[in-house]
């Protein structure tokens, strides 16, 4: 017994894992563990309205059969009117808390719950009621259908395939197998979960479909075409976001501004082709350097910009003088220098005006005879 519970929480993820390659598609197979639950949480916050949405419609399809069995237009399965109402509001509330909740399980809880009210008062009569049952389940039937495309999770997929099943297995319990028989009732509500799953999997091909191309916009709109580092836009999104991230987090972050010297006598004297290969290769060699703590970007022609988290002035000089090192290698009869200037955060400082004292910097390197690197004075 204690070995069998000792191997219990192993075997969870087992199981959870196999499903997940089962309603897997080809679509996500290509995707990494970080970007399928980027995908996962982009498709929860998408679908999550809409599943709200019909949840809400579940809890008016119950308040309209309420109203019409009160007005006697339609056969009663023996709920009292109030009943019926009270379970509507219910389905309403939860409907609500879906709309607002950000846990998935929390959402998950109230979704089966909502759709297990509105199976039970719609196609579960209490003895020795009769009513149109066949007409009231195919209308319930829509609700879990609906569901299930939108769900985004194999766990949630299986629960709610799960509580169709039980709820089937209920009214059969209960009521006996309907005048068709037990097989069609089978076939139609195993039809109801099939193509649940068939919608599921086209709305996640087409969610694939719409993340990786927003994905593309982004990386075009962040990414400089020509040496593959951030472009400006990049750089003010994502420099200034870990800048932050470092000074509250009383982190040292410094700033390093680098420019290619006589640039315009490259492009003069082998032309713009010439021009783009150094720049390829000096955004090549920054790449390289930077590292996972860093954030390199093109912000100009031929002046770059790189902040590194956790590192010293002492290091980020290290860092700029192997770039520049490696950068003034001759290659392909192009010889070029660079030039950067640094500077080391200060107590109450922006990024834009530690990047002004490091540019400062830069024109003093500049000044001082080029292919040099110049540290902006602490205070």
């Amino acid at each position: 017994m204690r070995a069998r519970l000792l191997h219990a929480p192993i075997a969870a993820p087992g199981l959870l894992h196999s499903l997940r390659g089962l309603l897997s598609r080809d679509s996500t197979r290509a995707l990494n563990a970080e970007e399928r639950e980027d995908l996962a949480l982009a498709q929860l916050r998408a679908t999550r309205p809409i599943v709200s949405g019909v949840l809400l419609c579940g809890a008016v399809l119950l308040a309209i059969t309420a109203l019409f069995d009160m007005a006697g237009v339609t056969p009663s399965i023996g709920y009292p009117v109030w009943s019926q109402l009270l379970a509507s509001a219910l389905v309403a509330g939860c409907a609500a808390g879906v709309s607002r909740m950000v846990n998935w399980q929390h959402r998950l809880v109230l979704m089966l719950l909502a759709t297990l009210l509105t199976g039970i008062f719609m196609s579960m009569p209490l003895p020795g009621a009769t009513g149109q049952l066949a007409l009231r389940t195919g209308l319930f039937q829509l609700l879990p259908l609906a569901l299930m495309a939108l769900m985004v999770r194999p766990v949630s997929l299986l629960a709610l395939a799960l509580l169709i099943v039980v709820m089937a297995l209920l009214r059969i319990a209960l009521y006996g197998a309907p005048g068709t028989g037990s097989a069609l009732y089978w076939l139609y509500t195993l039809t109801t979960i099939g193509f649940g799953l068939v919608l599921a999997g086209y709305r996640t091909d087409f969610a694939v479909s719409a993340w990786q191309m927003r994905r593309r916009l982004v990386r075009q709109a962040h990414t400089d075409e020509l040496t593959g580092l951030l472009n400006r836009n990049g750089w003010n999104e994502h420099a200034v976001s870990a800048h932050a991230r470092a000074v509250a987090a009383g982190v040292p972050v410094v700033v390093a501004v680098l420019d290619i010297d006589y640039f315009k006598r490259i492009n003069d004297h082998h032309g713009h082709d010439g021009g783009d290969l150094v720049l390829q290769r000096l955004g090549d060699i920054m790449r390289a350097r930077v590292g996972a703590n860093g954030c390199a970007a093109r912000i100009g022609g031929e002046e770059f910009a790189v902040l590194l988290e956790g590192e010293d002035a002492r290091a980020a000089r290290a860092f700029a003088e192997r770039v520049r090192s490696e950068f003034g290698k001759e290659q392909g009869g192009v010889v070029t220098t660079l030039s950067a200037g640094i500077a080391e955060h200060r107590a109450g400082e922006s990024l834009r005006d530690q990047m002004r004292r490091a540019d400062q910097a830069l024109y003093d390197a500049k000044r001082e005879g080029r292919d040099r690197v110049h540290v902006a004075a602490a205070s």
